[in-house]
């Protein structure tokens, strides 16, 4: 009976994995099913194919102002840097927040929050450390350029601040990077080629 129960625990577990619109990511770039947001088997980023967009899994990567050149020490280099030192790619930005657009490409940060449950327990429970606090967007506030858009993971509320404000950063970044990263039967594909031609080769120059 123990036994029984086991399985079907880990075939819910497994059903939940299939349907989350969150998959992880390790380090390299690699597709893993069966990382997890905290522990020993964390998951570096996350991929949600919805919005085609890859999310690092740390919320706790520093606080800073807001700047169009990501400048030193500011939220979007912070976003830069931590998402190049924890993972091995580059190209990590702040997430669109645009509190006029309904979620998508345009309100990525609303996105998130509505594909993780929508509420502060939920984010908290797919990402690892996460803020109860506001968030740099990249959106800048066109009619006051002094200020530019954030996000509030503690209820989801979107409103905008002064750039000088230092606010937390998250880092994500367009597309999967799993797609950089050749499955292992690629892999095999390839070294049956290799050695196919190989063989090749030797015939021919036993022919001659």
């Amino acid at each position: 009976m123990k036994t029984a129960a086991l399985l079907g625990a880990m075939s819910l577990v497994g059903a939940a994995q299939a349907t989350s619109p969150f998959e992880g990511r390790a380090k390299n770039g690699a597709k893993d099913l069966t990382c997890t947001a905290k522990g020993p088997n964390k998951c570096a980023m996350f991929y949600n194919a919805t919005l085609d967009l890859t999310i690092l899994n740390d919320w706790n990567i520093g606080r800073g102002n807001w700047s169009a050149t990501a400048a030193a020490g500011s939220a979007q280099a912070l976003a830069e840097t931590a998402g190049a030192s924890q993972t091995n790619f580059k190209g990590w930005f702040l997430p669109t927040g645009d509190f006029d657009l309904a979620a998508g490409s345009g309100n990525q940060f609303k996105a998130i929050w509505d594909a993780a449950g929508g509420s502060f327990t939920s984010l908290a429970a797919q990402f690892d450390r996460v803020q109860y606090w506001d968030y740099w967007s990249s959106t800048e506030f066109a009619p006051y350029p002094y200020h530019a858009l954030g996000f509030f993971t503690g209820d989801g509320s979107q409103s905008r601040a002064d750039k000088n404000y230092e606010l937390n950063a998250l880092a994500v970044r367009s597309g999967d990077v799993a797609a950089a990263v050749p499955e292992p039967e690629t892999y095999a594909m390839l070294l049956a080629g290799l050695g196919l031609m190989g063989l090749v080769a030797r015939r021919r120059s036993k022919q001659q």
